[in-house]
């Protein structure tokens, strides 16, 4: 087939210009009429929940995500890097601690959404930067085949005792809700009461050295306990869900922190529009379509059951709401503040490295 020399040349540069990753393709593109969605969450609701605003509003939707292992943090990363040139328009987190970071780092304008009234102050940024909403927590999984329910260790400090040694495991806290909760438990603690408890639990849990306790993700974390590698495990209530639907032999506890950090740690989701989208109000009716109380109703149907924070929001049947658990308190400031600098000394410690 013959090329003519100028459109050979344009090909080559057009190749050449995207290796480079000077290629923008979204909402950065003029003209486009694309709205570009950065998510973590789960492909399976964020697709379907996608797809429902394409089909109610007739507004493309292209969702950029990211891997199980590292969400959000290398999300994040990637809207750093896009700030000044950003080729996005919302910012849907599956959690809220990275959303606090580039809310203060100045990469979402401002927006209370009208769906945003009845949603409590504790769920929403005081200048209208991100709202949160359905909830997912912190729990203990167990393997229902090892371990019977009124036995399963309902704290971090019981997992602390010997008859846990060598018996559970947790997701690496460098990335996703391991990091929130870990640093927020620190936070709550102090740091040496906090880094006190998390060698305790990394001696108990790896007995003595001589087990890898660190798994990459919170889903390795249940598959592990569903296999009988480990008895239990800390990880979320969407990923015990998942496996109860896959048929694995697992059952859940809300995990009741420390006597002195009592309550069940909450992780909302969050949703920002990203300073210098080119769909405004595309964005905006996203954003709106997100924190409509129907969908909160959606997402605590399906199989993550994620836990409205509105009461008049109504659960399925056996599925507690917000006013059944008590919170773990937790200043956002101080997470935002400290989130990165304390995940790595955390990491560190909990995986040996420094002691």
């Amino acid at each position: 087939m013959h090329v003519a020399p100028k459109l050979f040349l344009v090909a080559v540069a057009l190749v050449l210009l995207a290796a480079a990753g000077l290629m923008y393709v979204g909402s950065s593109a003029p003209g486009s009429r694309e709205l570009v969605v950065y998510t973590s969450v789960d492909p399976e609701y964020a697709e379907a929940l996608a797809r429902r605003f394409e089909a109610r509003t007739g507004l493309a939707v292209a969702l950029r995500t990211d891997s199980e292992e590292t969400k959000t943090t290398g999300m994040l990363n990637v809207l750093r890097q896009r700030k000044d040139r950003p080729d996005g328009d919302v910012f849907w987190n599956s959690e809220l601690s990275g959303t606090l970071v580039l809310a203060k780092e100045g990469l979402f304008e401002p927006y209370a959404s009208p769906q945003a009234a009845g949603i409590p102050a504790a769920f929403k940024d005081a200048g209208a930067l991100w709202t949160g909403f359905g909830c997912r927590a912190r729990v203990l999984v167990f393997n229902t085949r090892r371990v019977k329910k009124e036995d399963a260790p309902a704290s971090l400090e019981v997992l602390c005792e010997p008859a846990w040694r060598g018996r559970f495991c947790m997701a690496r806290p460098l990335f996703g809700t391991t990091r929130s909760h870990l640093v927020s438990l620190v936070l709550a603690l102090g740091e040496e009461r906090g880094f006190e408890l998390l060698r305790k639990l990394r001696e108990n849990a790896s007995a003595g050295g001589t087990k890898e306790w660190i798994m990459p993700g919170n889903s390795h974390v249940r598959d592990r306990v569903a296999d009988g590698t480990f008895d239990a495990g800390l990880t979320d209530t969407d990923d015990v869900f998942a496996g109860q639907r896959n048929g694995q032999d697992v059952d859940l506890i809300p995990l009741q922190q420390t006597a002195d950090w009592p309550g069940v740690y909450l992780i909302p989701n969050t949703v920002a529009v990203l300073k210098g989208t080119l769909h405004q109000e595309a964005a905006r009716r996203f954003v709106d379509f997100l924190l409509d109380p129907e969908t909160e109703a959606w997402l605590a149907e399906q199989g993550a059951r994620q836990i409205p924070v509105r009461s008049e929001v109504p659960v399925p049947a056996g599925m507690p709401s917000l006013k059944d658990f008590q919170p773990a308190a937790f200043d956002a400031e101080a997470l935002r503040e400290k989130l990165e600098s304390l995940s790595e000394r955390i990491d560190r410690l909990v995986r040996g490295v420094e002691r």
